[in-house]
């Protein structure tokens, strides 16, 4: 079997950056903490884009050095980081002070059709999120 040639750095993609949050943290409040926001933001956020450059650059390293067996465990490990990271530029593009309330018109059709109420929605999604974390 032939060995796959490395990336050329030139096509690789960019490091993650974490995004500026829209705004000043303080402005969501008092419905979320400026400071807890700053936290979220500075630290929890920072580090999964963190672990997303790390993760690439070791999946680089990988496949330059031909460690292909090591391969699934870093792109497990990346995509766990990247998706992290994805999910909070998300999260920081949808806060508004004006926002909050449950949804209505179409969407809030949809989830009391599928959920049977907002509230079940709501129930189902954060028992779903308890375990979404892998251990890695």
């Amino acid at each position: 079997m032939a060995t796959p040639a490395p990336i050329p750095r030139q096509n690789r993609p960019l490091p993650a950056k974490t995004p500026t949050p829209p705004g000043t943290a303080g402005v969501l409040e008092p419905a979320m903490s400026g400071e807890i926001l700053e936290l979220h933001h500075d630290k929890h956020h920072a580090a999964y884009v963190k672990g997303a450059n790390d993760g690439l650059n070791r999946l680089v390293e990988a496949r330059d050095k031909g460690n292909y067996a090591t391969l699934v465990g870093l792109e497990k490990t990346f995509a766990f980081n990247l998706s992290g990271h994805v999910l909070h530029s998300i999260f920081w593009n949808n806060l508004s002070p004006d926002g909050g309330d449950r949804p209505d018109g179409e969407l809030a059709a949809a989830i009391d059709e599928d959920f049977g109420s907002f509230d079940g929605f709501a129930g189902q999604l954060s028992a779903a999120t308890k375990g979404a974390t892998p251990k890695i």
